[in-house]
């Protein structure tokens, strides 16, 4: 009987994922509508989303946008969310999202819950999906409490806005020409 418990959830998560209802396409058009205005921060987001933040944090050169970016998001209590397409236009307030988070993390998932993940756009199961996936749940959890923890300043902040506004810091980034010597004639 648990066994049924325990994967019924999950079946009904993955099945409707498949099918779009977590898939989030407004978000990640409004996602995509943004980064494209800027071609260097597109790339080092699909990047940190392909290979991993601590992938792309030690092969970016020192001084680019990507460095820039990944050192941001490593030093950011949140910057593991970034990995959720749409989270770079995301309204939902830093404390309210992780509090439904925690929650879906802590239950049972059922029935109700996710019609009520549904309806609510199912945010925290794509956030708390990109959690378990890359730390397993007893760590996403712990990871969790941290979040929370260490955002506190910014808990009313919009993730989105959060996101973005670390993001545009990296922006101006460019690398230093190297000066050429000058001409002896």
């Amino acid at each position: 009987m648990k066994l049924i418990k325990c994967v019924l959830p999950a079946t009904m998560l993955v099945l409707l994922s498949g099918c779009g209802y977590f898939g989030g396409d407004e978000k990640q058009q409004l996602e995509q509508a943004w980064l494209a205005q800027d071609p260097q921060l597109q790339q080092v987001v699909e990047q940190i989303r392909a290979n991993g933040l601590d992938v792309v944090a030690q092969s970016a050169a020192a001084g680019t946008v990507s460095a820039c970016v990944a050192e941001k998001l490593s030093q950011d209590p949140l910057g593991k969310l970034v990995n959720v397409e749409g989270s770079l236009v995301e309204s939902a307030k830093v404390a309210e999202l992780l509090g439904d988070l925690q929650k879906v993390m802590e239950q049972d998932i059922s029935f109700d819950q996710v019609a009520s993940l549904l309806q609510k756009g199912a945010d925290a199961a794509a956030y708390a999906k990109s959690l378990i996936e890359q730390q397993g749940l007893d760590l996403a959890l712990q990871s969790l409490k941290q979040m929370a923890t260490a955002s506190e300043q910014f808990a009313q902040q919009d993730l989105g806005a959060h996101f973005q506004q670390l993001l545009l810091e990296c922006k101006t980034v460019a690398p230093t020409p190297t000066p050429t010597p000058a001409s002896g004639n």
